[in-house]
């Protein structure tokens, strides 16, 4: 095999990708090629994976249940951690039941590859993570994409639906643009046509609502959401997906899932991290007071500055760039002053549209929200006048 041109055909595209290599990792900062940087690209909004008892939970267990799990959930990979973190999670979302996956991507792969069929519709809001994509795709089940956020769009698109089953699936927060999905609608639109309605949380969990359940309890509508599928890695700042629902939900991909029932299970370690992370979302509405707190003071920095940002009130700040190599070198620039914001590109964004996806976490400070306004402040007043320069 040889992949020699479409390589370089990446390459002068520049949507070429590799790995880039960070020493010390810790939260929001670390180390790049000898330098210290400070992170704004991760998702670890609330600085779980630093916690001290979050990391002491997981020495615990990895020292009485060791490092892997040895086995698939059903044969001899599931423990008490298991157990405890699906309870947990079940009762702080107020469902019957939860599984857990190994990753967001495979619960998502799960549900719909695992409880529809080639008589139903899965109707996907566009802006949806690759997972749901990838998801709706591998399904049995007719896929049709609706325009981000369309109500209308969607309503006519149900109504027109033969269907034995509807599905409407949708991100609660979106990855790239940070924006809501508009879930009071999405339920009226369920009831409308006797849809199942398949919520995304991973970016809302743990940060929106009141008691830090999602945006569906921001919108007051969690016990509308049939299906919620949530991750740890984010908010919990530890690793693994979730599936919550009815109890006859959760038995049905406990049975059919082939992600569920021929993956490895999760360490017990991991489960213990973020069993206790999910105990001090629910001790500490603070933090996500911090968190927004956060957000507010970088949006507004941003805002002085007339930066070309992405409305939005999560703690996903995209600043809309469009072309590829300008947001690559506006990366690279920032990389230069301490600030690591890697450039997102097609294919995670439309042609066209590339940006500098930045997020907020309770672990930023307001000296390092201020400096990375200054120095993307620097950057644009840069590329100004060198436009201006190249125009005389």
């Amino acid at each position: 095999m040889n992949f020699t041109q479409t390589l370089e055909a990446l390459k002068e595209t520049n949507l070429y990708r590799s790995p880039r290599v960070l020493e010390n990792l810790k939260g929001v900062r670390a180390n790049f090629e000898g330098r210290p940087v400070i992170l704004f690209c991760g998702n670890d909004y609330l600085g779980l994976s630093e916690h001290p008892k979050v990391v002491k939970a997981a020495k615990i267990a990895l020292e009485v249940c060791g490092v892997g799990s040895g086995s698939a959930r059903l044969i001899s990979g599931t423990g008490t951690f298991h157990d405890a973190l699906e309870q947990k999670i079940a009762s702080f979302l107020q469902k019957e039941s939860a599984l857990l996956f190994s990753s967001g991507y495979l619960a998502n792969l799960g549900v719909l590859t695992a409880l529809t069929d080639k008589d139903d519709l899965i109707a996907l809001d566009k802006l949806s993570h690759a997972s749901l994509i990838d998801a709706a795709q591998a399904a049995k089940a007719e896929l049709r994409i609706f325009p981000h956020r369309n109500m209308n769009y969607l309503r006519r698109l149900l109504s027109r639906s033969k269907a034995k089953r509807k599905w409407i699936v949708t991100d609660s927060v979106f990855s790239m643009d940070g924006d809501l999905a508009p879930i009071q609608e999405l339920v009226q639109l369920k009831h409308e046509f006797k849809a199942v309605l398949m919520l995304d949380e991973a970016h809302g969990f743990g940060i929106f609502g009141k008691g830090g359940r999602g945006a569906a309890e921001a919108a007051d509508a969690l016990d509308q959401v049939d299906i919620v599928i949530g991750t740890c890695s984010k908010a919990l700042g530890s690793v693994g997906g979730f599936v919550s629902g009815t109890r006859e939900t959760i038995e049905m991909l406990v049975n059919f899932a082939r992600t569920f029932i021929f993956d490895t299970a999760l360490p017990q370690a991991i489960c213990a991290a973020s069993l206790e992370a999910l105990q001090i979302i629910e001790a500490n509405p603070k933090m996500r007071e911090h968190l927004f707190s956060n957000t507010k003071h970088l949006r507004e920095g941003l805002h002085s500055i007339k930066a070309p940002v992405i409305k939005g009130e999560s703690p996903i700040v995209p600043l809309l760039i469009g072309d590829e190599k300008n947001a690559l070198q506006m990366s690279t620039a920032l990389l230069k002053k301490g600030f690591l914001v890697p450039a997102i590109r097609y294919p995670a964004v439309a042609r066209g549209s590339a940006r500098l996806r930045l997020t907020v976490s309770v672990s930023h400070t307001s000296d390092q929200i201020d400096s990375l306004s200054i120095a993307i402040r620097e950057l644009f007043s840069g590329r100004q006048a060198n436009n201006r320069h190249l125009s005389s």
